[in-house]
């Protein structure tokens, strides 16, 4: 569970900057609005993004990473500064002033800047660089996919199809493009000493239901939505590729790079350090996740992710979707009212509630009453 705590490098970490004599740059690509289930190692559609596909084989690859809450200005401020947007709380430093802190060169970047990020990494000196890389989809598009090599996903009603294929050949003629800079800014770091010794993450802020259960856009608790891409290389120190399991919630990146570069971790950041369970395979294993959307709106909700079971409640707390993933990935049938599952209901809904009171989810820390 989320705790406050004080920063203790790990063992790993200490060893991997002493063989490096040096702490790690890092690489942070943040991709808008780019679902999980849209990168080449999910397999969900076989268009060819060579860049990313290579970089996805030579790291390790998570299936189960979640946004905080899938819309893009509060995703990104969670992300960057490891902390729910909707709990209550004091100004929260990011990962860029950490790690500036920290004696890191530091360089912030957008839309079409793949060739300053790529300047920036190639100026000598002795600190290690931070790149914060953020870009949405281009508005020029350089190739069309064809329409046959997009595959709808399975829960994506009859007529919804046609405006669902429609926007994913969009989408994916713009994941071209963004992998042509993404290419770019890689090579860039394929030079000795450069390669091994700088840990590159790419993800997203959020995904997009683009047709899934009947809904357009974001902002929604099924996983097209709110579960988003994470992949992690760090030749030097993690020797092994492919897919994990791991539960992860992005506001767990802010503390997990501050270990693994040695920054002070906030006590204000609700994020979990998993760098022992990424770096060596050990440590304590996430059971659960939890996400919130719509807040204080009307159609808000709060959703936990415990194991393979998900439950999903609405703004009155009541539970409205329950799902086992590992059976039902598409998110088909509703258990919510089955008689069979109440005790599992039951027991998620306490822990959802649980993790809410902990967070300060919209919770007076006085009062310990919930507000709008």
């Amino acid at each position: 569970m989320v705790t406050r705590r004080t920063f203790l490098m790990t063992p790993l970490a200490v060893a991997a900057a002493a063989a490096a004599d040096r702490k790690p740059n890092v690489v942070l690509i943040v991709a808008g609005d780019w679902r999980s289930q849209a990168v080449p190692w999910a397999k969900d559609a076989e268009i060819e993004l060579s860049n990313l596909a290579a970089f996805g084989r030579q790291s390790v690859t998570f299936s189960r990473a979640y946004a905080s809450y899938p819309r893009t200005a509060p995703a990104r401020s969670a992300l960057l500064k490891g902390r729910f947007p909707m709990a209550l709380s004091t100004e929260t430093p990011g990962i860029a002033a950490l790690l500036k802190t920290a004696g890191y060169r530091v360089g912030i970047f957008g839309n079409r800047q793949s060739e300053d990020i790529v300047s920036f990494t190639h100026v000598p000196g002795s600190a290690p660089f931070y790149v914060e890389w953020i870009f949405d989809a281009p508005s020029v598009l350089m190739q069309r996919v064809n329409e046959t090599r997009v595959q709808l996903r399975e829960n994506v009603p009859e007529g919804d199809k046609q405006r669902a294929r429609a926007l994913l050949i969009d989408f994916y003629s713009r994941c071209i493009a963004r992998d042509r800079d993404i290419g770019m800014v890689l090579a860039a770091l394929d030079r000795p000493g450069l390669l091994e010794d700088t840990l590159v993450i790419f993800t997203s802020d959020h995904g997009n239901q683009f047709g899934s259960q009947g809904i357009f856009g974001d902002d929604s608790p099924y996983e097209e939505s709110v579960r988003v891409p994470l992949a992690i290389r760090y030749p030097r120190v993690i020797r092994r590729q492919g897919d994990s399991t791991l539960l992860i919630s992005q506001i767990d990146i802010l503390p997990t790079v501050a270990a693994i570069c040695g920054a002070a971790i906030p006590n204000e950041a609700q994020g979990r350090d998993l760098s022992l369970q990424i770096l060596e395979g050990s440590g304590e294993l996430p059971d659960a996740v939890y996400a919130a959307g719509h807040s204080s709106q009307r159609e808000e909700w709060r959703m936990l992710v415990h194991g393979y079971d998900k439950l999903v409640t609405n703004a009155d707390g009541n539970v409205t979707h329950l799902y086992n993933l590992a059976e039902d990935p598409f998110e088909k049938a509703n258990l919510a009212e089955a008689s069979s599952e109440q005790l599992k209901r039951d027991a998620l809904l306490a822990q959802l509630q649980t993790w809410t009171r902990k967070l300060g989810d919209r919770v007076d820390p006085a009062s310990g009453l919930r507000t709008r």
